[in-house]
């Protein structure tokens, strides 16, 4: 919307609150609700709402991770600005952050995406992505909503409040929905999202989740983006679709001529190969807990480090590809902060074009992290992504997983009393 639409909405009685979000390191949204008059003001005089900064620096369990924090203003982000159609007059907004002197804040993952997608405008090129995000639905003890077969109509039946509520919601806020199916799992759902640019698709993302725990809760249900939580059934993914363009709309992806026969361009091969270059270090935000690798021993999980024409490789060319023109990055998980995941994934594919990186298809390239301790040494020891991302975030990144990673590893579970603790009886 344009300030002036945004007023029109704010003065027609149909708003009364606004939301003034932003996200944190970690990915998830964060904000407070301000009266109309409060907003009108904040917009009005080019300010933004001040919040303390250990908000965006807190560690899994919403504890601050270092002793002093100064202020932070989150700026809204006004195309960004969308009423809630489930709720009574309120709207949102996602927000940039910066230091009260106006600085940027180094922490702001949509800041820190910006400064990847202004990058590759540089080298040449604009970047379109979709996200296709996997969930479970729960009923109020925890256990799978339904338990229709894999891709099933019965699934679809099932769920339909749920997921007519779902696409309804979405689409109001101009999040448009290509498919939803039954996944594997029971009570297991994938809602594919249609290509935008880098950005707007990584704020759709943000929406959608919002949406779908709410949607969820107001049909009874608990949603979960949790990568594996349930031993026994499949885990929970995340596709991501990348098109390279120009910046006038042109598809630099494909090539009818490529003489290895995969109809990929040479700008697509050297983007490509910088992710792969780069990959072990991607993971550990595509992957950032510690339940995430529990998935990657699953059948259906993505394996294989390169491009390839089979689906367990990490990026892989469709069987469509002549017609769709993307390649899919296939290890992220629904958790990840789409922000981060996508500045890196782009900082990557720039160095791949710079130093004319060609891998080739159906090809190995490595070993994949196996443990997210692994995966963020990688990330620890990647000094081109740790530049551009910048040290400061790289390191509070890693320390933040790391008080996870010591927490876990001192539980005591119920699998070890289990086997142990008769043990030389």
């Amino acid at each position: 919307m344009s300030k002036e639409n945004i007023f029109d909405a704010l003065k027609s009685g149909k708003v009364d609150y606004v939301r003034v979000e932003f996200i944190d390191i970690l990915g998830n949204t964060k904000g407070r609700s301000l009266r109309r008059a409060e907003f009108e003001n904040i917009i009005n005089n080019n300010k933004g709402v001040d919040y303390p900064e250990s908000l965006s620096l807190m560690d899994y369990k919403d504890r601050p991770i270092k002793s002093k924090y100064e202020d932070i203003i989150a700026l809204p982000d006004l195309n960004t600005f969308v009423v809630i159609p489930y709720l009574e007059r309120t709207a949102r907004v996602l927000s940039f952050l910066t230091q009260p002197d106006g600085s940027p804040y180094p922490f702001c993952s949509r800041s820190i995406l910006n400064k990847a997608i202004e990058k590759l405008r540089e080298v040449g090129y604009t970047l379109q992505v979709s996200f296709e995000p996997t969930f479970y639905l729960l009923d109020s003890s925890l256990n799978p909503a339904d338990y229709s077969k894999a891709f099933s109509l019965e699934g679809l039946l099932e769920q339909q409040n749920f997921l007519k509520s779902l696409i309804k919601y979405l689409e109001e806020i101009d999040i448009q929905v290509e498919t939803i199916n039954k996944h594997y799992g029971p009570g297991q759902y994938e809602v594919k999202l249609s290509q935008k640019p880098v950005l707007e698709a990584a704020d759709s993302l943000i929406s959608s989740r919002e949406i779908i725990r709410d949607t969820s809760r107001m049909n009874g249900l608990i949603a979960t983006f949790m990568p594996k939580p349930f031993k026994d059934y499949p885990s929970s993914s995340m596709d991501i679709t990348l098109t390279l363009q120009t910046p006038d709309g042109k598809n630099v992806m494909y090539d009818p001529n490529d003489p290895k026969g995969f109809g990929l361009s040479k700008i697509a091969y050297n983007f490509i190969s910088g992710i792969v270059e780069h990959l072990p270090a991607i993971i550990s935000i595509a992957a950032p807990t510690i339940n995430s690798y529990k998935r990657f021993k699953e059948v259906v999980t993505p394996n294989m480090p390169g491009i390839g024409t089979e689906r367990h490789y990490i990026l892989r060319i469709p069987s469509y590809y002549r017609d769709t023109q993307f390649v899919e990055f296939r290890l992220a998980d629904p958790l990840a902060n789409p922000y981060l995941l996508l500045s890196t994934i782009i900082y990557a594919g720039i160095d791949g074009i710079e130093r004319n990186l060609m891998v080739s298809v159906n090809e190995y390239y490595g070993t994949l992290p196996q443990t997210l301790k692994e995966s963020l040494s990688k990330l620890e020891n990647d000094t081109y992504i740790k530049y551009n991302l910048g040290q400061d975030l790289i390191s509070t990144y890693v320390n933040i997983k790391n008080i996870e990673i010591d927490e876990y590893e001192s539980q005591i579970t119920e699998w070890e009393k289990g086997y142990y603790l008769k043990a030389g009886w």
